[in-house]
């Protein structure tokens, strides 16, 4: 298959990579045989070692066995970027039990449609955060069976007693350490990723443990040109971004499964925390997105640390001012290379080469093997010319199988083999992909996917809302912020401050509305649905855009 943007390739970079059908489990099992001391997991001054790790791991994995937990059942992990996480991860992929990633911040009612719509009898949490799982597994209407508690060193939670409520370390412990007898396919499930999708319903995307080596394999091979100077193990990612996220986690975990290198794990992740372990650790890859960049730019030690043991760095999420890139480039010696993806194909679907040509504004153009067109809104069907957008679509080795329990929905997403991402974007002359527009409603802020529909719904609730409608508005550091618009009952009246502390309690802190606007009423659709178009050329009008 010849494509415009091969020519724009890097050297090392293959138009095609060979993808062993492999579990992921068995990559690493690999490292842990071949070099059991090395190390692992790095945080703080503690070291885990793949020896260690593994051992740790098939502990859990026996033990979540002899509770009845087998393979193809969801077991739901929620915690930050600590070991344990991982841990547990790694005894899922030994027994081919599928992982619910879930975000520590989620409120109980976000916990509780997680459990539901993924059917897991088993969360694992941290925790300071373990009080909500245990609220949902009391609350005995989902299918929870058992929260699994793990405490972190310095930081003790007192945890109630209960049916269903275990301790980690003494789960650990129960478990026998030998390699458990579970026969792994590279076509089996490994992960729910949630998202939203291109309805806006929260939705389980089905990844394969190819699905996930593959990814790696295609990140591998397009950092080639950075890392030629190291062996493969030599690999160290600092990991910043949230090990729950397909971002953080591809970038970190699943990389190292390829490479048998190291993970350093950063947490709480603030920008002195992120220096301080630069400095410690000396990490070489880096994932970003650009407001940890532009505040590290700006960091009054920034000059004096050891930056420069960075050699590559992937951004995404939103675009990276090129002042900022250019600063940081400079004082670290990396290269950023910015990228576009989604939960759906695994993560990235298209990146901006490293040496040859990155184009401002641009997301680059797709990785090995895979195939993007541009087509017409309409009918999906018709191929667009160069510069004309219309929705994106792809085909590729790391796009998922289906929506979990979807099938009206996977039937819209997925068509002959094509993903159509909902995103509206054009294609230049040389192969590069620029998008325009969401199709979708969907919100971008820190990294984070924010579905204007569910705070809508829950302002919906509220007594004195009579109208209510979420937009994403531009924000410098995350990106975009979210905006809601209010029109009150007749005779009820509201404060900013009420309306964001009734969201906090029901909602994720990203979800959290930043600014709140009261009006008479509500431009409205031919379908008298509230017209978000409409206000966002509102927005972008008293901005002067």
């Amino acid at each position: 298959m010849d494509r415009v943007w091969y020519q724009w390739y890097d050297k090392e970079v293959p138009h095609s990579i060979f993808y062993p059908p492999v579990a992921l489990k068995d990559w690493f099992l690999k490292h842990v045989h071949r070099d059991p001391d090395k190390e692992y997991i790095i945080i703080n001054d503690t070291v885990i070692t793949y020896g260690q790790c593994n051992s740790m791991s098939r502990r859990f994995a026996n033990a979540l066995m002899d509770m009845g937990v087998k393979k193809g059942d969801r077991v739901a992990l929620t915690a930050p970027n600590v070991p344990q996480y991982i841990i547990a991860q790694q005894a899922c992929f030994k027994i081919g039990a599928i992982v619910v990633p879930v975000n520590p911040l989620a409120t109980v009612r976000e916990i509780q449609y997680a459990i539901n719509d993924s059917g897991a009898e088993t969360i694992v949490s941290m925790a300071m955060f373990a009080g909500k799982s245990i609220e949902v597994l009391k609350g005995g209407d989902t299918p929870l069976k058992r929260v699994i508690v793990f405490q972190v060193k310095g930081s003790p939670v007192d945890i109630e007693k209960g049916n269903g409520i275990l301790d980690f370390e003494e789960v650990i412990g129960s478990g026998a350490d030998t390699e458990p007898d579970v026969k792994v396919l590279h076509t089996d499930t490994a992960m729910l990723q949630y998202t939203g999708g291109t309805t806006g319903v929260s939705k389980g995307c089905k990844l394969s443990n190819y699905n996930l080596s593959n990814i790696a394999l295609q990140d591998s091979h397009w950092l080639k040109p950075i890392y030629s100077s190291i062996e493969s193990h030599e690999l160290k990612t600092l990991t910043v971004l949230p090990l729950y996220h397909i971002y953080g986690f591809n970038f970190s975990v699943n990389m190292n499964l390829i490479h048998g290198g190291s993970i350093v794990l950063v947490t709480p992740p603030t920008i002195d925390n992120i220096l301080d372990n630069i400095n410690r650790h000396e990490p070489n890859l880096f994932q970003a997105v650009p407001t940890i960049i532009i505040e590290l730019n700006h960091h009054p030690d920034i000059g004096k640390s050891k930056i420069s043991s960075i050699m590559g760095l992937f951004c995404g999420s939103a675009p990276l001012p090129v002042e900022a890139m250019k600063t940081f480039e400079e004082l670290s010696g990396a290269k950023i290379t910015e990228g576009y993806g989604s939960s759906e194909t695994s993560n990235v679907l298209t990146v901006n080469p490293i040496f040859t040509k990155r184009k401002t504004g641009s997301v680059g153009i797709p990785w090995p093997d895979n195939d993007i067109k541009i087509v017409d809104l309409e009918t999906g069907t018709k191929e667009m010319p160069v510069g004309e957008p219309g929705e994106l679509i792809a085909k590729g080795p790391t796009i998922m199988s289906e929506y979990w329990e979807k099938p009206e929905e996977t039937e819209m997403a997925l068509k002959d083999g094509w993903f159509y991402t909902g995103d509206i974007a054009y294609m230049d002359e040389d192969g590069y992909f620029f998008i325009v527009d969401r199709k979708k409603d969907m919100v971008i802020s820190s990294g984070f996917n924010v579905y204007p529909r569910d705070i809508d719904e829950l302002m919906y609730g509220h007594p004195s809302v009579l109208r209510a409608c979420a937009i994403g508005v531009p924000d410098e550091k995350r990106g975009e912020s979210i905006k809601l618009f209010i029109v009150t009952k007749p005779d009820m009246t509201m404060t900013e401050e009420e309306v964001i502390a009734y969201c906090k309690e029901s909602l994720s802190a990203y979800k959290v509305p930043k600014y709140v606007e009261f009006i008479d009423e509500l431009p409205l659709t031919s379908f008298g649905k509230p017209d978000r178009k409409a206000l966002r050329q509102m927005e972008m009008e008293k901005r002067g855009n």
